[in-house]
Protein backbone atom coordinates (compact mmCIF):
# COMPACT_ATOMS: atom_id res chain seq x y z
CA UNK A 1 0.00 0.00 0.00
CA UNK A 2 1.44 3.40 -0.93
CA UNK A 3 0.97 6.86 0.52
CA UNK A 4 -1.46 7.89 -2.23
CA UNK A 5 -3.80 5.08 -1.26
CA UNK A 6 -3.47 6.05 2.37
CA UNK A 7 -4.54 9.61 1.55
CA UNK A 8 -7.68 8.23 -0.01
CA UNK A 9 -8.35 6.16 3.08
CA UNK A 10 -7.36 8.54 5.84
CA UNK A 11 -6.62 12.01 4.48
CA UNK A 12 -10.07 13.50 4.03
CA UNK A 13 -12.98 14.01 6.28
CA UNK A 14 -15.30 14.91 3.87
CA UNK A 15 -17.61 17.65 4.22
CA UNK A 16 -18.00 20.98 2.61
CA UNK A 17 -19.52 23.70 4.79
CA UNK A 18 -21.90 26.34 3.51
CA UNK A 19 -24.12 29.01 4.95
CA UNK A 20 -25.50 32.49 4.64
CA UNK A 21 -26.44 35.31 6.96
CA UNK A 22 -28.08 38.73 6.74
CA UNK A 23 -26.88 41.57 8.94
CA UNK A 24 -29.78 43.96 9.52
CA UNK A 25 -27.66 45.79 12.14
CA UNK A 26 -30.65 46.22 14.46
CA UNK A 27 -28.68 44.67 17.32
CA UNK A 28 -26.30 47.66 17.20
CA UNK A 29 -26.93 50.90 19.03
CA UNK A 30 -25.77 54.44 18.26
CA UNK A 31 -22.56 55.25 20.08
CA UNK A 32 -21.09 51.75 20.03
CA UNK A 33 -17.36 51.59 19.33
CA UNK A 34 -15.91 49.66 16.41
CA UNK A 35 -14.70 46.98 18.81
CA UNK A 36 -18.11 46.64 20.44
CA UNK A 37 -19.90 46.45 17.09
CA UNK A 38 -17.38 43.86 15.88
CA UNK A 39 -18.06 41.73 18.95
CA UNK A 40 -21.82 41.97 18.48
CA UNK A 41 -21.70 41.06 14.80
CA UNK A 42 -19.28 38.19 15.47
CA UNK A 43 -21.71 36.75 18.01
CA UNK A 44 -24.47 36.84 15.40
CA UNK A 45 -22.29 34.99 12.87
CA UNK A 46 -21.34 32.29 15.34
CA UNK A 47 -24.96 31.99 16.44
CA UNK A 48 -25.94 31.42 12.82
CA UNK A 49 -23.69 28.35 12.71
CA UNK A 50 -20.47 29.85 11.37
CA UNK A 51 -18.24 28.19 13.97
CA UNK A 52 -14.88 29.91 14.43
CA UNK A 53 -15.94 32.88 12.29
CA UNK A 54 -15.49 36.54 13.16
CA UNK A 55 -15.94 39.99 11.68
CA UNK A 56 -14.02 43.19 12.39
CA UNK A 57 -15.59 46.52 11.44
CA UNK A 58 -13.96 49.96 11.17
CA UNK A 59 -15.12 53.41 10.08
CA UNK A 60 -18.80 52.76 10.84
CA UNK A 61 -21.39 54.46 13.00
CA UNK A 62 -24.67 52.82 13.93
CA UNK A 63 -27.51 55.20 13.17
CA UNK A 64 -31.27 55.30 12.70
CA UNK A 65 -32.46 58.78 11.73
CA UNK A 66 -29.69 60.45 9.71
CA UNK A 67 -31.15 62.43 6.77
CA UNK A 68 -28.43 65.02 5.99
CA UNK A 69 -30.06 67.80 8.02
CA UNK A 70 -33.38 67.28 6.28
CA UNK A 71 -32.04 67.46 2.71
CA UNK A 72 -32.88 63.85 1.85
CA UNK A 73 -35.98 63.61 -0.32
CA UNK A 74 -38.97 61.36 0.18
CA UNK A 75 -42.76 61.10 0.11
CA UNK A 76 -44.68 64.35 0.00
CA UNK A 77 -45.68 67.18 -2.31
CA UNK A 78 -45.03 70.89 -2.65
CA UNK A 79 -47.34 73.24 -0.79
CA UNK A 80 -49.26 70.48 0.96
CA UNK A 81 -49.07 69.33 4.58
CA UNK A 82 -47.76 67.17 6.03
CA UNK A 83 -44.26 68.09 4.94
CA UNK A 84 -42.22 65.56 2.94
CA UNK A 85 -40.58 62.73 4.88
CA UNK A 86 -37.01 61.74 4.06
CA UNK A 87 -36.75 58.23 2.62
CA UNK A 88 -33.67 56.64 4.19
CA UNK A 89 -32.21 53.28 5.14
CA UNK A 90 -33.62 53.91 8.61
CA UNK A 91 -37.27 53.99 7.56
CA UNK A 92 -37.24 51.70 4.51
CA UNK A 93 -35.99 48.31 3.37
CA UNK A 94 -35.01 47.42 -0.16
CA UNK A 95 -35.86 50.84 -1.62
CA UNK A 96 -34.64 51.24 -5.19
CA UNK A 97 -35.69 54.87 -5.65
CA UNK A 98 -37.01 57.87 -3.73
CA UNK A 99 -40.52 58.52 -4.96
CA UNK A 100 -43.16 61.05 -4.02
CA UNK A 101 -45.45 58.17 -3.01
CA UNK A 102 -42.84 55.88 -1.43
CA UNK A 103 -43.85 53.94 1.66
CA UNK A 104 -41.81 54.66 4.78
CA UNK A 105 -41.81 52.57 7.93
CA UNK A 106 -43.59 53.85 11.00
CA UNK A 107 -40.50 53.28 13.12
CA UNK A 108 -36.77 53.52 12.49
CA UNK A 109 -34.29 50.67 12.43
CA UNK A 110 -30.50 50.70 12.51
CA UNK A 111 -28.09 50.98 9.60
CA UNK A 112 -24.37 51.64 9.25
CA UNK A 113 -23.23 55.10 8.16
CA UNK A 114 -19.98 57.03 7.86
CA UNK A 115 -21.42 59.86 9.97
CA UNK A 116 -22.98 59.92 13.40
CA UNK A 117 -26.33 61.76 13.42
CA UNK A 118 -25.86 62.90 17.00
CA UNK A 119 -22.47 64.43 16.20
CA UNK A 120 -21.75 64.99 12.52
CA UNK A 121 -18.20 66.02 13.41
CA UNK A 122 -17.64 62.30 13.89
CA UNK A 123 -17.21 60.93 10.39
CA UNK A 124 -15.14 58.63 8.26
CA UNK A 125 -14.76 58.08 4.54
CA UNK A 126 -14.98 54.28 4.49
CA UNK A 127 -16.69 51.38 6.22
CA UNK A 128 -14.57 48.23 6.17
CA UNK A 129 -15.73 44.78 7.24
CA UNK A 130 -13.03 42.11 7.49
CA UNK A 131 -14.05 38.47 7.93
CA UNK A 132 -11.96 35.61 9.27
CA UNK A 133 -12.57 31.90 9.69
CA UNK A 134 -14.17 31.75 6.23
CA UNK A 135 -14.29 33.56 2.91
CA UNK A 136 -17.36 34.93 1.19
CA UNK A 137 -18.31 32.74 -1.76
CA UNK A 138 -21.69 33.09 -3.41
CA UNK A 139 -24.56 35.54 -3.35
CA UNK A 140 -24.13 38.93 -1.68
CA UNK A 141 -26.62 41.80 -1.47
CA UNK A 142 -27.20 45.01 0.47
CA UNK A 143 -29.19 48.25 0.58
CA UNK A 144 -27.19 51.48 0.27
CA UNK A 145 -27.65 55.24 0.25
CA UNK A 146 -25.71 58.32 -0.81
CA UNK A 147 -26.83 61.20 1.36
CA UNK A 148 -26.75 64.87 0.27
CA UNK A 149 -23.59 66.79 1.17
CA UNK A 150 -22.96 70.46 1.83
CA UNK A 151 -20.07 70.44 -0.66
CA UNK A 152 -22.47 69.75 -3.51
CA UNK A 153 -25.77 71.58 -3.19
CA UNK A 154 -26.63 71.27 -6.89
CA UNK A 155 -25.18 69.64 -9.99
CA UNK A 156 -23.79 72.89 -11.38
CA UNK A 157 -20.31 74.39 -11.67
CA UNK A 158 -20.93 76.74 -8.75
CA UNK A 159 -22.86 74.26 -6.65
CA UNK A 160 -20.58 71.25 -6.85
CA UNK A 161 -16.95 72.34 -6.84
CA UNK A 162 -16.27 73.33 -10.43
CA UNK A 163 -16.79 72.16 -13.99
CA UNK A 164 -17.83 68.60 -14.77
CA UNK A 165 -15.30 66.23 -16.28
CA UNK A 166 -15.61 64.44 -19.61
CA UNK A 167 -18.02 61.93 -18.09
CA UNK A 168 -20.27 64.66 -16.68
CA UNK A 169 -19.15 64.16 -13.07
CA UNK A 170 -18.56 67.22 -10.92
CA UNK A 171 -15.55 67.49 -8.55
CA UNK A 172 -17.62 67.25 -5.34
CA UNK A 173 -20.43 65.05 -6.64
CA UNK A 174 -21.07 62.51 -3.88
CA UNK A 175 -20.57 58.86 -4.70
CA UNK A 176 -20.63 55.35 -3.27
CA UNK A 177 -17.95 52.82 -4.15
CA UNK A 178 -18.09 49.15 -3.28
CA UNK A 179 -14.80 47.25 -3.30
CA UNK A 180 -13.54 43.89 -2.06
CA UNK A 181 -10.26 42.68 -0.58
CA UNK A 182 -9.16 46.32 -0.07
CA UNK A 183 -8.52 47.24 -3.71
CA UNK A 184 -10.81 45.41 -6.13
CA UNK A 185 -13.58 47.76 -7.28
CA UNK A 186 -16.99 46.20 -7.85
CA UNK A 187 -19.11 49.25 -8.71
CA UNK A 188 -19.45 53.01 -8.18
CA UNK A 189 -22.70 54.98 -8.05
CA UNK A 190 -22.95 58.80 -8.14
CA UNK A 191 -25.54 60.97 -6.48
CA UNK A 192 -28.15 62.31 -8.92
CA UNK A 193 -30.45 65.32 -8.93
CA UNK A 194 -33.77 64.55 -7.21
CA UNK A 195 -36.56 63.68 -9.59
CA UNK A 196 -34.25 62.51 -12.38
CA UNK A 197 -32.96 58.92 -12.58
CA UNK A 198 -33.56 57.78 -9.01
CA UNK A 199 -37.24 58.41 -8.41
CA UNK A 200 -39.85 61.14 -8.62
CA UNK A 201 -39.42 62.74 -5.18
CA UNK A 202 -38.55 66.42 -5.61
CA UNK A 203 -38.93 67.75 -2.09
CA UNK A 204 -37.13 67.28 1.21
CA UNK A 205 -38.14 68.45 4.69
CA UNK A 206 -35.53 71.21 4.42
CA UNK A 207 -36.70 72.50 1.04
CA UNK A 208 -40.32 72.40 2.18
CA UNK A 209 -39.78 74.40 5.35
CA UNK A 210 -37.51 76.89 3.59
CA UNK A 211 -40.24 77.52 1.03
CA UNK A 212 -42.95 75.00 0.22
CA UNK A 213 -42.33 75.42 -3.52
CA UNK A 214 -38.57 74.82 -3.39
CA UNK A 215 -37.34 71.72 -5.17
CA UNK A 216 -34.47 69.91 -3.45
CA UNK A 217 -31.36 70.19 -5.63
CA UNK A 218 -28.66 68.33 -3.65
CA UNK A 219 -27.67 65.09 -5.47
CA UNK A 220 -28.36 61.83 -3.63
CA UNK A 221 -29.20 58.18 -4.26
CA UNK A 222 -30.86 55.18 -2.64
CA UNK A 223 -30.75 51.66 -4.03
CA UNK A 224 -29.81 48.01 -3.70
CA UNK A 225 -27.04 45.81 -5.05
CA UNK A 226 -26.81 42.06 -5.49
CA UNK A 227 -24.20 39.88 -7.10
CA UNK A 228 -21.80 37.00 -6.59
CA UNK A 229 -18.40 37.20 -4.93
CA UNK A 230 -15.67 34.60 -4.55
CA UNK A 231 -12.76 34.19 -2.13
CA UNK A 232 -13.58 37.50 -0.48
CA UNK A 233 -12.49 38.36 3.05
CA UNK A 234 -12.93 42.16 3.09
CA UNK A 235 -15.82 44.41 2.07
CA UNK A 236 -15.19 48.15 1.61
CA UNK A 237 -17.96 50.74 1.35
CA UNK A 238 -16.31 54.03 0.38
CA UNK A 239 -17.76 57.56 0.15
CA UNK A 240 -16.60 60.87 -1.26
CA UNK A 241 -17.43 63.45 -0.07
CA UNK A 242 -20.88 62.70 1.31
CA UNK A 243 -22.14 60.38 3.99
CA UNK A 244 -23.10 56.90 2.83
CA UNK A 245 -25.11 54.18 4.52
CA UNK A 246 -25.40 50.37 4.26
CA UNK A 247 -28.12 48.07 5.53
CA UNK A 248 -29.42 44.50 5.21
CA UNK A 249 -26.07 43.05 4.18
CA UNK A 250 -26.50 39.41 3.13
CA UNK A 251 -23.42 37.22 2.63
CA UNK A 252 -22.80 33.59 1.69
CA UNK A 253 -19.89 31.27 2.37
CA UNK A 254 -18.90 27.78 1.38
CA UNK A 255 -15.92 25.44 1.41
CA UNK A 256 -16.12 23.45 -1.80
CA UNK A 257 -12.94 21.46 -1.10
CA UNK A 258 -12.97 18.55 1.36
CA UNK A 259 -11.43 19.49 4.67
CA UNK A 260 -8.75 17.24 6.19
CA UNK A 261 -9.70 15.81 9.56
CA UNK A 262 -6.93 16.34 12.17
CA UNK A 263 -7.09 12.77 13.49
CA UNK A 264 -6.90 11.41 9.94
CA UNK A 265 -3.88 13.58 9.21
CA UNK A 266 -2.14 12.24 12.34
CA UNK A 267 -2.94 8.65 11.39
CA UNK A 268 -1.75 9.23 7.85
CA UNK A 269 1.54 10.65 9.08
CA UNK A 270 2.07 7.74 11.46
CA UNK A 271 1.39 5.08 8.83
CA UNK A 272 3.45 6.88 6.20
CA UNK A 273 6.39 7.10 8.59
CA UNK A 274 6.07 3.39 9.23
CA UNK A 275 6.19 2.66 5.51
CA UNK A 276 9.35 4.74 5.10
CA UNK A 277 10.99 2.96 8.05
CA UNK A 278 9.99 -0.42 6.71
CA UNK A 279 11.53 0.37 3.31
CA UNK A 280 14.78 1.44 4.96
CA UNK A 281 14.95 -1.76 7.01
CA UNK A 282 14.24 -3.88 3.91
CA UNK A 283 17.09 -2.21 2.00
CA UNK A 284 19.58 -2.92 4.79
CA UNK A 285 18.76 -6.61 5.01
Amino acid sequence: MNVTKLVLLFGVAAVASAGSFTFNFNSLTPGQSDASMSSTLTSLLVGAGCTGCSVSITGAYADTTYNADGNTTGPGSSGLYPAPTSLTLGDSNGATASNSNSTVSGSYDTFLATTNQSNTANSDDQITMTFSGFTINGAVSFDYEIFPDINCTALTRSGCGGAANGQGIYPDQPDFKFATNNNSDVFTTYGVAPGTTNGSALYSPNSFYANSSYVETAPQYIGTWSGTLSNTSTLDFVDWPATIGVDNLSISWNSPDPVPDPSSIFLLGTVAAGIVLRKKLWKTT
